[in-house]
């Protein structure tokens, strides 16, 4: 019985030292954050861990410095026990601790400018790899996703927060337990900003409504190349291919609005995994869809083995994001990007017989697809962590819908321009013969063949016009594609100095020289020449069938006929005295054409600028 009384005696006595023991340590650690409360700025400047942080109302600033790194820490204030070392951000796990499968606790000291002190104050904190909790002086402020130690505990989220507080003094220490256990990333590796709240949520806004505009931008470029494709009318692989590229155009909007920095999460409550799982289903189907619009525009871009082995390789993807995690699905879609540099070289080598052969190609789909790809591998080189940049898909993509729809928009408007202008020219007739045809049936077709005559001769000149102009070489352009023999060339003529010989001699007497002008010009060129006027003191003339050595004969004689006609020009600032033209040529047979008629007339009139600017009166020439 006494022993048993003496045992008690003894624990009884353990037991008060031991409360003693944690009393004093639960003192201690009092006293040290009331150190750290009540002289903030001699203790953080002792430690060389205050960071002065400057704003204004209307900008924002990094929320960079110095902070103080705990490992496998969990904690909410800072502490003089354990050990941590001191760091930047923004920072990944990987830099920190060689892995980014890790967690730990961030803390960081901080002084505002005091006439912040009283009013609100944002932290903008985008898009994390992991989860994250954020405390203000020890006050739970905001989290995202759920911060464990193993990967069952720990739930990822992904997608930008902004925290806001309101500041009773300069000083205060931000807490940020973050963990993450995926391979590729984690930590804090985007940039944080604080500011004005009014002026963080404005820049927020004004990112996130970007966004938004580019992404509908491009999605009503896709719905507009859908309707096109669909009230085109015949179906065939032009059609079709359009049709490819408009659903190409759709999926591309939906995945720069579902990647970063995650636009999709300011307007709706989508979980993160599905978020994520769309991100990747959007890729892929844009990426599909884009291989198809390339196969679809010319095998030689994309071989059908690479084509089809792409397309299994994207169906096994879909499947598997559809169907498992994140840590799944994101892995298989890192090795799938491992067959891109198979399709990049069939690229490269389908661009390369196109060049070899000759063949008409579109520059600006080209470098378009070019661009895209470069970004595709930058952003993957990105996601390796191999480059310190940021991700130029969302920009890339969407300028290469925009690119390729100004280029099909500005052939559509010429295409429908040309149709306006005949259709307009049909209903201006259709109305001078609705008057007529109940009173004078037989007049009408006299003064039908004086019209037709009348439109296509320059009341001046008595030249073909611009409207003859355009059918003719229009009919010839396409006879010169469909027949392998013949040839077909274009020359622009442009009067030298002409204004100046208006100014000097009156634009009566400039009349008069453009008439003799197209007499001289007639009478040197053979009989199956088309002379037209083209505007003001510009002509033109088609030569069909002609070899090329003696279309440079005709056009010397041309120049030759003018000069000896010795039409005064007194007026000019060079040394001569007399008319003279000035000519550019282009020319095509069925080994050299052009891509449409608007490309050879361009050719020629770059050649006849060139013709100006090397000294007038003389010609220069251009094959396809």
């Amino acid at each position: 019985m006494i022993r048993f009384l003496d045992t008690i005696k003894k624990s009884i006595n353990f037991s008060r030292l031991f409360i003693l023991a944690c009393l004093c340590v639960f003192t201690w650690k009092n006293h040290v954050w009331a150190q750290y409360e009540s002289a903030p700025e001699s203790y953080y400047l002792h430690q060389k861990l205050l960071n002065s942080i400057e704003f204004s109302d209307n900008s924002t600033t990094p929320l960079k410095g110095y902070w103080q790194y705990y490992p496998k820490q969990f904690i909410v204030k800072p502490s003089s026990v354990l050990k941590s070392e001191t760091t930047s951000l923004p920072i990944s796990f990987k830099e920190l601790t060689g892995t980014n499968q890790n967690y730990g606790t961030f803390v960081g000291h901080f002084k505002i400018p005091k006439q912040y002190i009283g009013r609100r104050i944002a932290i903008f904190i985008p898009n994390e790899y992991g989860a994250y909790r954020m405390y203000l002086n020890g006050d739970f402020m905001l989290r995202l996703g759920e911060v464990g130690k193993d990967a069952k505990s720990h739930k990822t989220e992904n997608a930008p927060k902004m925290a806001f507080f309101v500041l009773e003094k300069e000083y205060f220490t931000l807490t940020i337990q973050a963990s993450n256990f995926d391979r590729l990333h984690g930590g804090l590796e985007n940039p944080m900003r604080i500011g004005i709240a009014k002026t963080v949520s404005r820049q927020f806004q004004q990112l996130m409504m970007s966004i938004g505009l580019i992404c509908g931008a491009v999605l009503g470029v896709g719905v507009f190349t859908l309707m096109f494709s669909v009230f085109q009318g015949e179906i065939g692989r032009s059609s079709i291919r359009v049709f490819v590229f408009g659903i190409f155009i759709l999926f591309l909007a939906l995945h720069n609005l579902f990647s970063a920095p995650y636009a999709y999460t300011a307007f709706t409550d989508l979980s993160w995994i599905w978020g994520r799982r769309l991100e990747y289903l959007f890729t892929y189907f844009a990426i599909a869809t884009f291989l198809s619009y390339m196969y679809l525009l010319n095998r030689r871009y994309l071989h059908p083995i690479v084509y089809y082995v792409a397309m299994a390789i994207f169906i096994v993807d879909i499947v598997v994001t559809v169907f498992t995690e994140p840590e799944m699905f994101e892995r298989l879609g890192f090795y799938s990007f491992l067959f891109s540099p198979v399709v990049l070289l069939n690229f490269a080598y389908g661009f390369y017989l196109t060049l070899k052969l000759k063949e008409p190609y579109s520059s600006t789909n080209v470098w378009a697809v070019i661009l895209l790809c470069v970004t595709f591998l930058h952003d993957f080189l990105l996601t390796l962590n191999l480059i310190d940049s940021f991700n130029l898909s969302f920009l890339s993509t969407s300028f290469y819908a925009l690119l390729i729809m100004f280029q099909q928009s500005k052939n559509y408007a010429h295409h429908t321009y040309h149709i306006e202008q005949l259709n307009n020219n049909l209903l201006e007739l259709n109305n001078s013969l609705d008057n007529k045809v109940k009173e004078r049936t037989s007049q009408l077709h006299r003064l039908n063949e004086q019209l037709e005559r009348q439109i296509q001769i320059d009341a001046l000149t008595g030249a073909y016009n611009r409207r003859a102009l355009n059918a003719e070489i229009q009919r010839l352009f396409t006879l010169t594609q469909n027949h392998r023999n013949h040839t077909l060339a274009f020359a622009m003529l442009d009067v030298d100095y002409f204004k100046n010989y208006n100014d000097y001699y009156g634009h009566l007497k400039g009349d008069v020289i453009l008439k003799d002008l197209v007499k001289v010009i007639q009478q040197a060129l053979p009989s199956s020449a088309y002379v037209a006027r083209y505007g003001g003191e510009e002509f033109a003339i088609i030569l069909h069938n002609v070899p090329s050595a003696v279309v440079l004969n005709v056009l010397q004689q041309v120049l030759d006929a003018v000069r000896q006609m010795q039409m005064e020009h007194l007026n000019r600032p060079d040394q001569k005295s007399y008319v003279t033209l000035s000519m550019g040529v282009a020319w095509m047979d069925q080994d050299h054409e052009y891509v449409n008629i608007h490309e050879l007339m361009k050719a020629a009139d770059v050649q006849l600028y060139a013709a100006k600017h090397a000294g007038r009166d003389q010609y220069q020439a251009r094959r396809a």
